[in-house]
Order: C-alpha cells, then sequence, then structure tokens
C-alpha cells in the first residue's frame, strides 16, 4: 500500500510473517526427521570404528588364553555398554552436520530464513532433542553403565585369572587383591620382566599403614602345577611400621633378592562372583562415597606425617634442654678422659643422626602411601564427573553443528562427514589424554604450579 501511494519502497524493515504453532510444529518435526536418518548412520558407524579397537585388544588375550566363543562373543557384547557412551555424543554431531547440511545445500534453510524463520528456531528443536539425549545418556552412566561393566570386569577377572601376569599393566596401579596393589614402570609380556616395581599390602581393607616393597626390577613367572604367581625382585627395600601405637619402631629391610607366593592364582575359567567394584563399575553415589574414603585415608596420612614431624621436633628441642637432654641421649654419666668423652659423644650423634634418618624414610612412605591414595581419589573423581561431560557433549556439538553445517553445506555429505571425524578424533584424543592426565594427578599438579606462581 506504501509502495503504491508513494511510489517508495518502504523505509522500515519488512515485516516478518507469522507462523501457527501447527507450522511451526511440522517445521520442527521435519528438522528432527531430517537428522534422525543421519544420527543413526553416526552412531552405527562410530561404534562400529570404537569396536575395532576392542577387537584388536582382546583378540590376542582370547587367543591366548583359549577362550570359548560364546565367552568372547558375550565380553565382546558387553563392551559395547563402554561404547555406547562414547559414540551417541558424535553421532549427535554427525546427524546435524549431515542433516542440516542437506538442508542448507536443498536450500531449505533459506527458504525457511526467507519466510521469516529465524536460525534459532532451527536450533531450537534440535537442542532439545540434544537435551534429551543427555539426560537419557546420563541416566544410562548412572544406572544401566555401571552394572554393565561390573559384568564385562567379572568375565575378565576371571579369564586373568588364568594368567593373571596378563592383569598387570604398566604406569597404573592394578589391585591384585582387596589387600594388594601393584605398580610397574614397564612391563615386557613375554619375558616377564618388570621394571621399577612398588607393591602395597594390607593386612585388611582400608590398612593405613601397610607395607610397602620397592624394588629396581623384578620378574613374574606362574606355576601350572600349583596354581601359582611368583614375583621375583631385585635391588630393592621394604618398608614396615610393626607397632602402629609408636611411630619410632619403623622398619627398613633392604635386599638383593626377594620372592613373593601367590597361590591359587592361576585355574581354569570359572565364575568367582566377585562382588568388588572398580571405578567404571559404580554410579555417581557409589564413586561419590569411595572418593569421600580415599580422602579420608589421605587425612589419616597427613596425620601420622604432622605426629612424625612433631616427633622429630620434640626429640630435638629435647637435645638443646640441659634437663631433658640425659633422656634423650641415656643417663649414664660422660667419661672423664678426653678421648673417652669424645667417642661417647660420637657414638650419641650416630644414634642422633640414625633417629632422624629413621624419621625422613618414615616420612617417605608414608608419602607413597598417601599417593596410592590420591590417585584413587582422582581416578573416581574424574570417573564421576566423566558420567556428566560425556552427555554434556551432545548439547555442545549440537550448538556447534548447525554453524558448520550452514557454512560447509555447499561442500557436499563428503566434507560434512570428514568434519565430523576430525572433530571425533580431536574430541577422543582430549577425552582420553585429559583422563590419563587427571587420573595420575597431573592437571592438579599444574593448576596448583600456576596458582603459586600467581
Amino acid at each position: 500500500i506504501e509502495v503504491a501511494r508513494t511510489g517508495a519502497p518502504p523505509s522500515g524493515p519488512r515485516p516478518r510473517r507469522r507462523w501457527g504453532k501447527k507450522s511451526m510444529y511440522l517445521i520442527y518435526r521435519h528438522l528432527l526427521t531430517a537428522a534422525a536418518g543421519p544420527f543413526f548412520f553416526g552412531w552405527f558407524v562410530i561404534t562400529f570404528l570404537l569396536m575395532i579397537d576392542v577387537l584388536f585388544r582382546y583378540v590376542d588375550l582370547f587367543v591366548s588364553k583359549g577362550v570359548p566363543f560364546l565367552l568372547a562373543t558375550k565380553v565382546l557384547a558387553l563392551s559395547l555398554g563402554h561404547t555406547f557412551a562414547l559414540s551417541v555424543p558424535m553421532a549427535v554431531l554427525v546427524a546435524v552436520l549431515m542433516g542440516v547440511g542437506q538442508l542448507a545445500a536443498d536450500h531449505e534453510i533459506t527458504a525457511l530464513k526467507a519466510s521469516g524463520v529465524s536460525l534459532w528456531s532451527v536450533l531450537r528443536p534440535l537442542a532439545f532433542g540434544a537435551f534429551l539425549i543427555t539426560v537419557g545418556l546420563t541416566a544410562y552412566n548412572h544406572y544401566v553403565f555401571p552394572e554393565s561393566n561390573h559384568m564385562l570386569a567379572n568375565m575378565l577377572f576371571d579369564i586373568n585369572r588364568k594368567k593373571p601376569m596378563l592383569e598387570i599393566r604398566p604406569q597404573q596401579w592394578t589391585d591384585m587383591s582387596d589387600k594388594m596393589s601393584i605398580f610397574v614402570a614397564e612391563k615386557d609380556d613375554n619375558t616377564g620382566r618388570i621394571d621399577d616395581v612398588t607393591i602395597i599390602q594390607k593386612e585388611k581393607p582400608g590398612d593405613l599403614s601397610p607395607q610397602v616393597t620397592r624394588a629396581t626390577w623384578g620378574t613374574i613367572t606362574t606355576d601350572h602345577e600349583t596354581d601359582s604367581m611368583v614375583i621375583e625382585l631385585h635391588d630393592g627395600e621394604t618398608h614396615e611400621k610393626r607397632n602402629r601405637e609408636n611411630p619410632d619402631k619403623y622398619q627398613v629391610i633392604r635386599f638383593r633378592k626377594q620372592k613373593l607366593y601367590f597361590e591359587n592364582v592361576e585355574r581354569d575359567y570359572r565364575e568367582s562372583g566377585r562382588k568388588t567394584r572398580g571405578d567404571r563399575e559404580m554410579n555417581l553415589v557409589d564413586l561419590k562415597e569411595a572418593a569421600g574414603r580415599e580422602w579420608e585415608g589421605q587425612a589419616g596420612v597427613d596425620t601420622t606425617v604432622a605426629g612424625l614431624s612433631q616427633a622429630l621436633l620434640t626429640w630435638q628441642t629435647k637435645l638443646l634442654d640441659p634437663v631433658l637432654r640425659n633422656e634423650v641421649l641415656g643417663n649414664d654419666a660422660a667419661p672423664p678422659g678426653e678421648a673417652s668423652r669424645h667417642e661417647w659423644l660420637e657414638g650419641k650423634f650416630r644414634l642422633t643422626n640414625m633417629k632422624v634418618d629413621r624419621l625422613a624414610e618414615q616420612a617417605l612412605y608414608q608419602e607413597s602411601i598417601r599417593q596410592n591414595y590420591r590417585t584413587k581419589e582422582n581416578r573416581y573423581l574424574v570417573e564421576f564427573h566423566k558420567k556428566f561431560a560425556i552427555p554434556f557433549a551432545c548439547v555442545v556439538f549440537a550448538l556447534l553443528g548447525i554453524p558448520m553445517a550452514v557454512t560447509t553445506s555447499r561442500s557436499g555429505k563428503g566434507v560434512s562427514v570428514s568434519l565430523a571425524i576430525f572433530v571425533f578424533l580431536v574430541y577422543y584424543l582430549f577425552l582420553v589424554g585429559g583422563e590419563k592426565f587427571a587420573d595420575r594427578g597431573l592437571v592438579a599438579q599444574v593448576l596448583d604450579d600456576l596458582a603459586e606462581r600467581r
């Protein structure tokens, strides 16, 4: 009307068309339908790619142990539980890139924008669908995944009991039982050699003063006739606190060669009914409780170290006090002769140095125990946050996928798939690498160093 009256186009912005609820519902359904096919396609392809890694990881295990085909198939089926938790977020990215990319290539996105439908309106149903997947995947990580992984871990535990050496992995703590943990820096499966070995043995679960054995290198052998495993250690020492009420009663045994025997560890496959759970076999509540127990263990170690420091300070204070010095050095008086007095003082000094060295060694021993508790706490906390972080990646990928799809729509589906694979590789590398760094406490250490510099 304004053009007919004035002969000029309207100066204001072009009015947008108001879409009804039914029309918007049809648009939303069309967008979700366009993304549904690529979602299942991406889910299948990514799951298959991840399962190739699982196949390579277990093929040698099955061949060396002679596991029956049905049992091997069951193990591979249960391995899908962990694979689904990783493949679903990437399937969301593939769905957005391919689905929205195809709509943009067919100029449907352009037609919607020309009809008054904003890009946010296009994002809204896809973001809502990603949010529903996030909620469902979080529930899956809390209820389903721990149970399926527990079943898988029980089967692998029973399989590994045939050859327990294969269960020990380098650069990580391995719980051989609820009373024994072992750490090796390097391991040769062919020769059985292990390097930089640390073994922690407890009298009972939860023991705050376990026996710690360290060795430069060693070997692991199995005796098939007696179903036992022998760990032979070389060039090491064993730290043990005999009397827990008195920290002075501390024993260090240095050895050139020592053998540790473990009976009934190698046998034919049979279900053991294992009840203990690892970090990936726990739900959110169990992970929080387990991390709390490890933190209490660290607090107990800190209390012990503080007691050792107090004992050392008390010892040194008594040396400086003429009245209390005899209590430390002994009540025997010094010999009258100058030469004898010199020898007497040398003996007392050696006794004092031995006392200080013993307390220092015990402090290092407690630090090893504390590091073990801290490593386990980090593992529990990392797994706790992963149950939220991985599902939330669905929403992030949906928000990033739409502008990426619109930008690369003219390049074809090949570019969209290639871009999705590239993002998946980066995401997977950061996920695995970040988890390893966090488990070893390296991330916390870097953050602490940055905080100290500030």
